[in-house]
């Protein structure tokens, strides 16, 4: 181990003297520090003005005054998808999928004022965020620290001299990777503290409920991803007769890993599993409401059957003979089937985004790149099922405010008075606001297990072919 230790304090003192690799560690803390604040800004700024619009449709909606119910669940309200604070570290899709959505009855709107649409086209090869620098930029400071660990050695002659004195293949390269990653440890040190203290800072307000622990697999999940790059950039070096052969070998599999491969696999899902319009989306969905599911029960023939079943139940000859009010009955068994066709081709459309999102996990078998970024997206609460688990707690909570002013209605105004009976404030009040809290941390992995496999493939990988490599390669003497 202290052999280990001197040849890694050797490889620092060298790399402290290159330039270029000062020079390029000094840019990349630089954008991390400046991409930190500006996603703390961004946070702090969203969160305040959601925070507020928030309270204001709440007050809206508790002080709108005496009105019929049904008139009161089109009234609707404003519910606002919450900032969470690791999203500073990794924007994610929320960039894409919109910050408000508008709820009322009969209608699931989709999610307004997304953040892409106020930027160029540029937006499509991302914003510069902490973990934007870390998957991609990173890597580049490590092949720039690393290409020419074994080649300076060899082309030196101080290779030799090095296993003339006992020294091994297996303690020069672990100390090469302990040395280079010391090195990245100090640049990072800065970072580190300041997303912990963010995030200790707005944990009590925040919607992630397990911040401590998404921290901790955050750091294992980078600390996994750099040792990779350092280990491959290390081995790609022992392999190699020269640096310049080594550097080529090296960028030429970043730009293959972190530019080329992730844009081929979108494109490559976006072609084969192909999502409909919106307006297709729409076009079915109102179809459906209008001739039923089966294509044959259109609304009137559906609600003749409702009024049938209810009075044959109840023993009457008329609606208005009823306990209830049948309208408000009516309004809602409309309601639950207009849900259950929203359901229908909803689940139709999310099929065909998880045989999206499954080809792009299966790519990342392939390549470690894609299985961090997936990773770092879930655990910073801006991965598609944190959005799907959102977008799901939004509708039950419309289904559920549109259920109580239906079943008001039905249990307190009579039928054919639509605008004789008002609700008040305390019927209003029943509706609680809306909050959300993310799913744990494992509950999201689960959706993930393929890209943690995927990293402890690469990991059992690397580490087999530096072993392999130190055995085979003989011991130089004179």
């Amino acid at each position: 181990m202290r052999l280990i230790s001197l040849i890694a304090w050797k490889e620092i003192k060298t790399a402290l003297r290159e330039k270029l690799v000062l020079a390029l560690g000094g840019i990349i803390v630089l954008l991390l520090g400046l991409s930190l604040f500006a996603g703390y800004l961004n946070y702090e700024q969203q969160q305040t003005i959601i925070t507020q619009t928030q309270e204001v449709k709440r007050q809206e909606w508790l002080n709108q005054g005496d009105k019929h119910p049904h008139i009161a669940a089109h009234y609707g309200t404003f519910v606002f998808k919450p900032k969470t604070v690791l999203s500073l570290f990794d924007f994610g899709l929320d960039t894409y999928t919109g910050t408000s959505v508008y709820l009322e009855a009969h209608h699931q709107h989709e999610f307004m004022f997304r953040p892409a649409q106020d930027h160029s086209s540029m937006i499509r090869f991302g914003e510069l965020s902490a973990a934007l620098v870390l998957q991609i930029l990173m890597p580049l400071l490590i092949i720039f620290l690393a290409f020419a660990s074994f080649t300076r050695e060899r082309e030196s002659g101080t290779l030799k001299l090095l296993m003339s004195q006992g020294v091994s293949f297996q303690t020069l390269t672990w100390g090469k990777i302990l040395a280079y990653g010391a090195i990245l440890a100090v640049f990072l040190f800065p970072f580190l503290m300041g997303i912990m203290l963010i995030s200790v800072g707005e944990f009590q307000q925040d919607a992630i409920p397990d911040v401590a622990i998404r921290l901790l697999l955050f750091a294992l999940l980078y600390g996994v991803y750099l040792f990779l790059f350092i280990a491959f950039s290390v081995w790609v070096s022992l392999c190699s007769s020269t640096g310049r052969n080594a550097l080529l070998t090296l960028l030429s599999s970043w730009i293959f890993l972190a530019i080329l491969m992730p844009k081929t696999v979108v494109n490559l899902s976006e072609n084969v599993y192909q999502l409909p319009s919106m307006r297709e989306f729409k076009a079915a969905i109102e179809e459906d409401k209008a001739n039923g599911l089966d294509g044959k029960s259109t609304r009137s023939i559906r609600m003749a059957r409702l009024e049938k079943e209810y009075l044959e139940k109840y023993g009457m000859d008329s609606v208005q003979q009823l306990p209830f009010n049948f309208e408000g009955v009516s309004m809602q068994a409309g309601e639950e089937y207009n849900n259950k066709i929203y359901d229908y081709h909803l689940g139709k459309l999310r099929k065909i985004f998880q045989q999206q999102n499954r080809l792009g996990s299966m790519a990342s078998l392939f390549n470690p790149f894609l299985s961090v970024q997936h990773l770092s997206m879930a655990l910073s609460g801006t991965d598609p099922h944190t959005f799907i688990h959102f977008e799901d707690e939004v509708e039950d909570y419309r289904r559920e405010l549109v259920r109580k002013m239906n079943n008001d209605m039905a249990e307190n105004s009579h039928y054919g008075e639509f605008y004789g009976y008002k609700a008040g404030s305390e019927l209003w009040a029943e509706v609680e606001d809306f909050s959300y809290q993310t799913p744990t941390a494992l509950a999201l992995l689960k959706h993930y297990w393929i890209e943690v496999i995927s990293l402890a493939f690469w990991l059992g990988i690397i580490l087999l072919l530096i072993f392999y490599t130190n055995r085979k390669l003989k011991p130089l003497y004179g």
